[in-house]
C-alpha cells in the first residue's frame, strides 16, 4: 500500500472515532439530561444505549470515509472495531471487568455492521454521477 494513501486511510479512520465518540457523548449527555426531567423508564437505558453507539458508529464512518474513493466497506469495519475496542477498554477501566452480556454482544455486532455500512454510504457520497 502507498504511503500516501495509508496515510489518507489512517487520518479518516482517526476522525470516524472522534465523530463517533463526539456523537455518542453528546447524544449520551442529551439522553441523561431528558431522564433526568422525564418518566422515561430505567428499563430503556441499554436499549437507548445500543440504539445511539449504532447511530454514531455509522454517522462518524461515513462522514470519514466521504473523502475516499474506495475500500469503504474495510475503512467503516475498522472504524467499527475500533470503536468497540475502545468502548471495551472504557467499560474495563471503569467498571474492572468487561461483562459479555447480550446488550454487549449487540453493540459489538451491530458496531460491526453500521461501520461497515456507514463506509459504503460515505464512499458512494462522494462518487460523481
Amino acid at each position: 500500500m502507498e504511503e500516501g494513501l495509508l496515510k489518507k486511510n489512517g487520518m479518516a479512520i482517526l476522525k470516524g472515532e472522534l465523530i463517533a465518540f463526539g456523537i455518542n457523548m453528546l447524544a449520551l449527555t442529551i439522553l441523561s439530561v431528558i431522564m433526568t426531567y422525564s418518566t422515561i423508564s430505567d428499563n430503556a437505558i441499554p436499549t437507548l444505549v445500543v440504539a445511539l453507539n449504532t447511530v454514531a458508529i455509522l454517522i462518524g464512518s461515513s462522514i470519514a470515509t466521504i473523502k475516499l474513493q474506495k475500500r469503504g466497506i474495510v475503512n467503516g469495519l475498522i472504524i467499527g472495531v475500533l470503536y468497540i475496542v475502545i468502548y471495551l477498554l472504557i467499560s474495563l477501566i471503569f467498571s474492572g471487568n468487561i461483562n459479555f452480556s447480550s446488550k454487549t454482544i449487540l453493540i459489538m455486532v451491530l458496531g460491526l455492521i453500521s461501520g461497515g455500512i456507514g463506509g459504503i454510504i460515505g464512499v458512494n457520497l462522494n462518487k460523481k454521477n
